[in-house]
């Protein structure tokens, strides 16, 4: 009996304190400590000691740490102290083995203890102040960075990305197609008679056919897709992952849609676009690529303007 029953009462209050984890657990942390505070006393009846006492009373204090809460750490003391005071006050077989004295330096080191944890405790809660308050300008500082990179490379008239940010997209990505992990397309975008709208209908106007066309392009592209001011009235589209049927059929519905969409700003009147498509040869480096493109837009606009002109290995085509 003498260790039958310590273990039966050790069962009991393990299977009670399951159960209420498992019925609350937005309490777990407290049934813990109370299910150690418990413990201490019924391992601590088995053998009485004021050794085996003053260790057994520090694990409910030292298991509260590990929750970095003031409210559990006050909690696990008075346990603590409930349990001193049960062993002195209510088992008569401890007092011939702990003088008043004993119990007078135990409470102090245990008072000592709880002092030390807490002390502890309002450390670490400063220096997690502190970290979450750097991280916390950390992150504000990326997204500052990130919109300011976002800025420095989006047109502000058409929101589409700019000059610059064309060339950094396609540097990367004629690498990627020189390795053959890419099929890369490019088309270039102009806008037919653009210096004619400006001049008849004023700069205001062209503006908001700029952004109007802008519009249809980006509605027309995939998510991965990149649609860049290269000029005035010029569009550079980077296509990533169409096939050259795919991206043509892309500019082409850009081109049609162009032609039948009417501009309040020059007297519900349409623009047309020339395009000039270049499909990407491993080997052939950006310049070539983009002169390729830029090649079959002049020679559409040579041919009549409004249509899709194809260059091929050096070579156009009218569509």
């Amino acid at each position: 009996m003498y260790i039958a029953r310590p273990t039966i009462m050790l069962a009991i209050v393990g299977l009670l304190a399951e159960s209420g984890i498992r019925w609350l657990p937005k309490h777990h942390d407290y049934i813990i400590i109370s299910a150690i505070a418990l413990f201490s006393i019924i391992i601590t009846k088995i053998n009485v000691s004021v050794e085996y006492l003053l260790f057994f009373l520090f694990i409910p204090i030292m298991v509260s740490i590990f929750y970095f809460q003031f409210k559990k750490l006050l909690y696990a003391v008075s346990c603590t102290a409930i349990d001193l005071f049960i062993f002195y006050v209510g088992d008569p077989s401890l007092q011939p083995a702990a003088s008043a004295v004993d119990i007078l330096t135990m409470t102090c080191i245990l008072l000592i203890f709880s002092c030390v944890a807490f002390g502890v405790l309002a450390r670490g809660r400063e220096i997690l102040i502190h970290l979450r308050t750097s991280y916390e300008s950390n992150q504000e500082l990326l997204v500052r960075t990130i919109l300011m990179d976002k800025l420095a490379k989006t047109d502000a008239l058409t929101e589409t990305f700019n000059h610059m940010a064309y060339h950094e997209f396609m540097d990367h990505y004629v690498v990627q197609a020189d390795n053959g992990r890419m099929n890369l397309h490019l088309a270039i975008i102009d806008i037919d008679d653009f210096k004619k709208v400006n001049d008849t209908y004023g700069h205001k106007a062209g503006d908001a056919v700029l952004k109007k066309m802008s519009t249809i392009i980006r509605s027309k592209v995939g998510a991965n897709d990149i649609v860049a001011r290269y000029g005035g009235e010029e569009f550079a589209l980077i296509f990533t992952e169409k096939t050259f049927q795919e991206a043509y059929d892309t500019v082409e519905d850009i081109r049609k849609t162009a032609e039948t969409t009417l501009h309040d700003v020059i007297q519900w009147k349409a623009v047309t676009i020339s395009v000039g498509l270049s499909a990407y040869a491993s080997g052939m480096g950006k310049d070539a690529f983009f002169v390729g493109a830029d090649a079959a837009v002049y020679e559409a606009k040579r041919s009549g303007k409004n249509r899709t002109v194809l260059a091929k290995a050096g070579t156009v085509s009218a569509v």
